[in-house]
């Protein structure tokens, strides 16, 4: 029946439908004739029928001799692991009740799809109605090198600054680095093992509580012992009267990576001008401003810096007013913008000490869409923005000494290494700062 099924299948697709049906089921087009797809699609076929004749086992009495089949795994086709995953996935998460999630995967042995894929799965359960009964804990490995630090240290970034609605927490754990464990607690359980080369070439669901359990209670008990929170998350408020800020900016070995436009290269009298609009009812807050005013001056112009600034997030602040103040969203006039710009330009031209480098293209394109990242660097703090909300204006500080040095490692491949998509001449640099401010300056003055 399942070869019969097959052929009219495959004999009925036309080239459209053909090439579909291949890219579905991910075979490689150049050995796909008709004969090898009708023997693929029954072979799934039949793989189909006996996992639905599997589940009907569950209404057979345990105590049956078919009890061991009962509580077997169930094996998923690798090829369609991700579907699976994803339908069981959200059948759970949409349910209306507390969902406790561990995840555990060694992200520097992950291959390319993989990688994708969990970047992707927060957005994913951010999008359900009643995100806040969800609980997530991931359970991150670096073993070895990164093959990618540039993508693999943005994904984790990114997983960290979006959706910050989320109760979200990443830890460095030890984990094995060919397996990759999903669970939701007393409900799915998916486990999956990977060659050396970070294919996949065998994945396990099951919905057996004793299973499930066990592996459950097994990685939380590994995560007590030997988990470490990459991550420490403070307020805006706690990083400014605690002094993390001012600590940050009297270090050494400066470097910024600016995915949005910040309090940083402000003339004293409109950092103050801001502070007072964002902050202006907190005395306390104002005191520790008017230091930082006079440190990050200081810095700015004498200290050796390292900057990298994405020419997206610059456009975009001048045309548009809107930036972070200590992560505090805020417009600015076209004179307040104007100002800050032309003391930025001032700033690069008279800090000889200071290298910047404009990105003029995106270093992972599938990350094209997503955050700019912004990460702060010195030798001893590594800190990065968490999105705004309407109730939280957070910090991540790396609490990680691994991660850290991951950080450092990022913003060094992204200095040294993609000379392809960075503009580095500072007087080309300040010229389409220029051009971008004369430009919006026009549209502004027809506008009034």
């Amino acid at each position: 029946m399942c070869k019969s099924i097959s052929s009219f299948i495959v004999t009925s697709l036309d080239s459209t439908s053909h090439q579909d049906i291949i890219n579905y089921f991910g075979i490689n087009s150049d050995e796909c004739d008709k004969a090898f797809l009708i023997k693929y699609v029954s072979r799934e076929l039949k793989e189909s029928y006996l996992n639905t004749q599997h589940k009907s086992t569950q209404k057979i009495p345990k105590d049956t001799q078919l009890e061991m089949k009962y509580n077997g795994l169930v094996t998923v086709n690798t090829k369609l692991r991700k579907q699976y995953l994803e339908n069981e996935i959200y059948i759970y998460l949409s349910k209306n009740k507390e969902i406790d999630i561990i995840i555990a995967a060694d992200l520097f042995q992950s291959n390319y799809e993989e990688s994708i894929s969990l970047s992707n799965m927060k957005k994913g359960i951010y999008s359900l109605q009643n995100n806040e009964n969800i609980k997530i804990r991931f359970l991150a490995g670096f073993t070895g090198e990164s093959n990618n630090i540039i993508m693999d240290a943005i994904m984790i970034l990114n997983m960290v600054a979006t959706y910050p609605q989320l109760d979200f927490e990443i830890y460095n754990c030890a984990i094995t680095s060919d397996s990759y464990f999903f669970i939701i607690k007393d409900e799915l359980l998916n486990t999956s093992i990977f060659n050396k080369n970070g294919e996949c070439i065998f994945s396990t669901m099951s919905k057996e509580k004793e299973t499930i359990d066990e592996l459950y209670y097994s990685l939380e008990g590994l995560l007590k012992r030997q988990g470490k929170p990459i991550f420490e998350k403070k307020d805006v408020m706690s990083i400014i009267k605690n002094n993390i800020y001012t600590q940050y900016i009297l270090g050494n070995d400066l470097r910024w990576l600016i995915g949005s436009m910040n309090e940083l290269f402000m003339p004293e009298d409109l950092f103050i001008e801001v502070g007072k609009e964002v902050f202006g009812d907190n005395n306390e807050i104002m005191e520790e401003l008017n230091k930082i005013n006079i440190f990050l001056n200081n810095k700015t112009y004498k200290s050796d810096l390292k900057i990298l600034i994405y020419e997206n997030e610059l456009r975009r602040y001048i045309s548009s007013g809107e930036l972070r103040f200590f992560n505090v969203p805020v417009k600015l006039s076209f004179q307040q913008r104007e100002r800050h710009i032309e003391y930025m330009k001032k700033i690069l031209r008279e800090n000889n000490n200071l290298e910047i480098k404009l990105i003029e293209g995106d270093f992972v394109e599938e990350f094209k869409d997503k955050l700019n990242p912004s990460l702060y660097l010195s030798k001893n703090i590594k800190l990065t923005t968490i999105c705004p909300d309407d109730y939280k204006n957070q910090y991540a500080i790396v609490s990680d000494n691994q991660f850290k040095t991951i950080c450092d490692d990022l913003f060094n491949s992204m200095w040294n290494e993609r000379q392809d998509i960075t503009l580095d001449n500072k007087e080309q640099i300040i010229e389409s700062i220029r051009e971008f401010l004369s430009h919006t300056k026009i549209i502004n003055d027809n506008l009034n």
